[in-house]
């Protein structure tokens, strides 16, 4: 028997226990009760969801459950009207799950059980009489059956308790309680200490004592209402007493031991019996409710239905449950994308951007091309949804499913079937459970694309945008930007040569910057980087990314606008060509001195010392790029008026990171500052070398 069908087993069977009581306790044959019974009948009959995914198939309905309540009837009347009627012809009541207090109906007051309770100093000697602080602590300390602040009652809570010669514990002549007249009251105005129950008197001397406790009628009006005749009718006042019980959770014990059962059925055994059937109910609701998917679905929570090791062994078993698999997941993702149509349009234009070929500018150089058309690649792979792709994958399984299916139709019509069939059994197929594997993974995957975009949408979206304007503007760099420093040389009679020479110095800078985006936005899916820094109006990729294009733009700047002027400030002058390489390098260095600051407040917001690490680690040679060129061209150019000793310290500025600086802010920003001062001194110095 399946999961489900052992719920709606357990469901029926309450649900026959809680007819019983109301038929027993309420009366069925009541006008009024077969009515209302008639007009829920009309309402029981409703079709089942889906079938869960604990049953064998979800393609297809349950038949209806045989007349399921869908509304538990209310009390009926019969039962409640012998309920209160007890109550008006009993008044005091002492309760099978509170023992040691019974309850006054007509105040709502408790009392303690003479039986359990020491009324007296020895219930073995009655003449012996409390002393009032003996009573008071021997009241104070009585546990009372689970109700607390017991007191010494009030003068005229006992001459009402006692009035009508009711209470259980009177014994002897007049208002005698266990045969004893005199009792502890709290006199509140009368003279004396107590009461004289022969008369109903106040009285002086030393008593006997019963503590009360009012904890159900605390701060409520239960004993004017109960009394007031002219608002109330008898049945409400009745009612209060019996709410009184319900609402205290109460089991009281009546005179007729079967209006007690009768009151424990229906307010303490159906009431467990209902809550049992809400949980069942919500089990089998759960069960039957089709989930939407998610990046945390788990195949193997639709594979306990299949008997994996029985469809390994069957053809036929193999390819049914193939079949009836991929439709399973193809309702899933009907239902899902119908759920979130919406963000998966959204989603869809988006990587729509993405989709078209990447095709070589002939502008670009190799690496250049290649980088732009993996960095495509890149984007397309973590930015196209593809749920078609998705869907086409688990229809070209089913596909192969019913081509086997036709195969062996075919087969049962050929004269050597049996040797076909022979071959078919034989042939190798992956195991329906890795299928099954396979298949979960594929939905995942996708499932986590659409799941990040609908937390990150913002970030998706620039990310597009990032891809799609720097892509352009790099192709812009490569012409209009090149044909502009031709031109503008070209205008002031400057070689071929040598501007190409500073566009290839420019090009490398611009190349390496290119290289930057990508590692970025891989960083930023597959950390919580985006999520920590949620303050800002961008998050951390986002920031670095502007500050990496503010770099770009001052590179730029710089070559436009101020490599032709130092060119011609040193061209004639001696080693005016080294003196213009190591000005240009200085200039270039302010700009990454400025990307660097920038970078360190960026860097000091990260909570995760590996979020600074990645972010130092990804800038490094960014950082190191003058450096490295300065070096670079010493080398080539074998210049020998630089002393060995200024050589070796510009090299060793290349060896200083800041790893040992990331926990301590001012500690980096003040290792920057030196390193920029020592850098300009080397390069004094340098440049005073060749002066020499």
């Amino acid at each position: 028997m399946s999961e489900l069908n052992e719920l709606i087993t357990q469901r029926d069977k309450l649900l026959n226990e809680i007819r019983e009581i109301e038929q027993a306790c309420e009366g069925v044959e009541n006008e009024n009760n077969a009515k209302l019974l008639q007009e829920l009948n009309l309402e029981q009959a409703k079709l089942t969801a889906q079938k869960n995914e604990l049953q064998t198939k979800l393609d297809a309905f349950n038949e209806k459950i045989s007349e399921i309540n869908s509304q538990i009837a209310k009390l009926s009347e019969t039962g409640v009207n012998r309920i209160l009627n007890a109550i008006k012809n009993q008044r005091w009541y002492f309760f099978k799950n509170h023992t040691q207090v019974l309850m006054d109906r007509n105040s709502g007051l408790l009392w303690a059980d003479l039986d359990y309770f020491a009324w007296c100093p020895n219930k073995n000697d009655n003449n012996f009489h409390y002393g009032l602080g003996d009573a008071k602590n021997v009241v104070n300390s009585f546990d009372g059956g689970g109700f607390s602040n017991w007191c010494i009652p009030k003068f005229n809570d006992f001459k009402f308790m006692i009035a009508d010669k009711s209470f259980p514990f009177k014994k002897g002549d007049h208002y005698y309680i266990m045969y004893q007249e005199y009792w502890y009251c709290n006199m509140q105005g009368y003279s004396g200490d107590g009461i004289d129950l022969d008369d109903l008197t106040p009285e002086t001397g030393v008593y006997f004592v019963i503590p009360c406790n009012d904890s159900l009628v605390k701060n409520s009006d239960y004993r004017e209402k109960f009394s007031n005749s002219n608002v109330y009718t008898e049945r409400e006042r009745l009612q209060f007493t019996l709410d009184l019980f319900v609402q205290n959770k109460l089991l009281p014990i009546f005179n007729d031991p079967e209006i007690t059962e009768l009151f424990k059925k229906i307010y303490f055994e159906k009431p467990v019996l209902l809550e049992k059937l809400r949980e069942l109910q919500n089990q089998i609701d759960e069960l039957q409710d089709v989930k939407l998917l998610s990046s945390e679905f788990d195949y193997s929570a639709l594979l306990v239905k299949y008997d994996v090791k029985a469809i390994d062994s069957s053809v036929i078993k193999y390819f049914q449950a193939v079949q009836s698999w991929c439709n399973e997941l193809m309702d899933k993702l009907d239902y899902y994308e119908e759920q979130k149509e919406n963000i998966i349009n959204d989603f869809n234009v988006i990587s729509l951007q993405l989709s078209k070929k990447y095709n070589d500018n002939p502008n670009l150089t190799e690496p250049e091309n290649s980088l732009l058309k993996e960095r495509q690649k890149f984007f397309q792979k973590k930015f196209s949804l593809g749920m078609n792709s998705v869907k086409n994958k688990i229809l070209a399984l089913k596909t192969q499913a019913d081509n086997l299916e036709y195969k062996l139709d075919e087969i049962d019509n050929n004269s050597n079937s049996m040797s076909e069939l022979a071959k078919i059994e034989s042939e190798t197929r992956a195991s329906f459970g890795f299928i099954a594997e396979n298949t979960g993974k594929i939905i995942r995957n996708a499932l986590l694309k659409i799941e990040f975009f609908e937390k990150n949408k913002s970030f998706v979206q620039n990310a597009i945008k990032i891809w799609s304007t720097w892509t352009e503007d790099y192709r812009v760099f490569k012409t209009t930007y090149r044909d502009e420093m031709k031109n503008s040389c070209e205008e002031d009679g400057i070689e071929s040569e040598i501007w190409e020479a500073w566009y290839s110095d420019w090009q490398k800078i611009r190349f390496k910057i290119e290289t930057k985006i990508q590692p970025l936005i891989e960083y930023g899916l597959r950390t919580e980087i985006l999520v920590e820094n949620s303050d800002s109006e961008m998050n951390v990729i986002e920031r670095l990314v502007k500050i990496l294009e503010a770099y770009k733009k001052s590179i730029d700047k710089f070559f436009k606008e101020e490599r032709k002027g130092i060119y011609q400030k040193f061209a004639f002058v001696p080693s005016g060509d080294l003196q213009d390489k190591f000005e240009s390098e200085s200039g270039l260095y302010k700009c990454t001195y400025e990307f660097q600051s920038a970078l360190q407040e960026i860097i000091f917001a990260c909570v995760k010392s590996a979020d600074r690490f990645f972010i130092l680690n990804w800038a490094s040679d960014l950082l190191d790029i003058q450096i490295d060129e300065i070096l670079k061209f010493v080398a080539d150019k074998e210049l020998q008026k630089i002393s060995t000793s200024i050589l070796e310290e510009f090299s060793q500025l290349k060896l200083r990171n800041y790893d040992s600086y990331l926990s301590d802010a001012r500690a980096y920003s003040e290792e920057q500052s030196r390193r920029e001062k020592q850098y300009n001194s080397l390069i004094f110095k340098m440049r005073k070398d060749l002066e020499k």
